[in-house]
């Protein structure tokens, strides 16, 4: 078992403890759960967990006393902060009665885009979607913003499958012309960066690099030319951009490499746009919705005229926009306008 479980004090006194849970989900891996219980039933509650294959990554005891978090388990204070940096897909709470403090807990889990299982006696949410289910041999009733038909993520994944395969045999071509001329000023020709994906996942993400070495540093003194409203960088005429880096954003070839990201799992040819980790960090509830689906290489924000978009909070709308009411139909419609997009060459700086 991967826990995350901390004590008030511990995120008090550690500043770091927000990239500590950024660290424990470097994979994919099992599901990923957030406990909402008492502690006497802590034990088989896990085993049962073990057994389904899910990844109990944090846990709450409403019968802790606040004094007594020597264990480190999460507190009132902390539970929510820790559900939207923390890798949780799902939650579980499983009380012998309703508590004054469930439903704005599912509230806030359900705004950040995660699926909430709750078993409780005679309790009902009033609002959402709702379903009669089991996890890991409990009888829940299961809430969440939106339910996805299993035949269509099915689909979705051989798509990418299929997709990648052609996107690597592409990249490989390309390649041989890119490689020489992006290594000109000394620097590797594919540029690799830690992003944050689906419910706060980590993983490598892959490009070919358009930008000088030191792009990141000189990041922070172009910062007051940022011309997007929170939550993103994007500035006109960014000039850590070579001059082949122009030229193969301009024509959306340094994507390629992101096939790979796809193939393995990390990413899907449609989805959101994975932020990096400091943009991450400024995440509200909201906005962690935009992560309850796989980040894609294109989307509904790239195909939306995204150079015209000076708000993140634009972008958070159109990706929420895209998971709500998703089907299969949205994906081959999104990958059609793509075709189109990068044809023409529109929307990209």
């Amino acid at each position: 078992m991967i826990g995350v479980t901390m004590s008030a004090d511990k995120l008090d006194q550690d500043p770091d403890w927000l990239s500590a849970v950024l660290a424990t989900s470097e994979t994919i891996g099992p599901k990923s759960i957030l406990l909402i219980s008492q502690s006497d039933r802590f034990e088989m509650l896990k085993q049962a967990l073990d057994k389904a294959n899910y990844t109990l990554n944090g846990c709450y005891f409403l019968d802790q006393p606040k004094g007594d978090l020597d264990q480190g388990q999460l507190s009132p204070t902390n539970l929510i902060e820790f559900a939207l940096r923390a890798t949780i897909d799902e939650v579980l709470i499983y009380l012998p009665e309703e508590e004054a403090d469930v439903t704005s807990w599912i509230e806030s889990f359900e705004s950040m885009g995660m699926t909430v299982h709750v078993a409780i006696p005679g309790y009902t949410y009033p609002d959402g979607l709702k379903r009669e289910a089991s996890i890991a041999g409990i009888p829940v009733t299961t809430y969440a913003p939106t339910y996805h038909k299993t035949s269509h993520l099915i689909f979705k994944r051989l798509i990418d499958i299929a997709g990648a395969l052609v996107g690597l045999l592409i990249c490989g071509f390309v390649g041989v012309i890119l490689y020489p001329l992006i290594r000109r000023d000394g620097g590797p020709a594919i540029f690799a960066q830690d992003r944050v994906g689906r419910n706060g996942r980590i993983f490598k993400f892959y490009k070919y690099r358009s930008m000088y070495m030191d792009a990141e540093e000189r990041k922070k003194e172009l910062m007051a030319e940022n011309i997007m409203e929170g939550g993103m960088f994007k500035m006109d005429n960014d000039p850590r951009i070579t001059p082949i880096g122009k030229f193969i954003r301009k024509t959306s070839l340094d994507e390629l490499p992101q096939f790979y990201n796809v193939l393995r799992g990390d990413m899907s040819l449609v989805g959101t746009r994975p932020p990096t980790k400091q943009e991450f960090l400024d995440y509200t509830p909201a906005q962690k919705r935009r992560l309850s689906f796989k980040p894609g290489i294109t989307g509904l924000w790239q195909v939306s005229g995204r150079s015209e978009i000076t708000k993140f909070e634009d972008v958070v709308a159109l990706d929420v926009e895209y998971i709500q009411d998703w089907t299969i139909m949205d994906d081959i419609k999104i990958l059609l306008k793509t075709i189109k997009v990068v044809a023409f060459g529109d929307g990209a700086k």
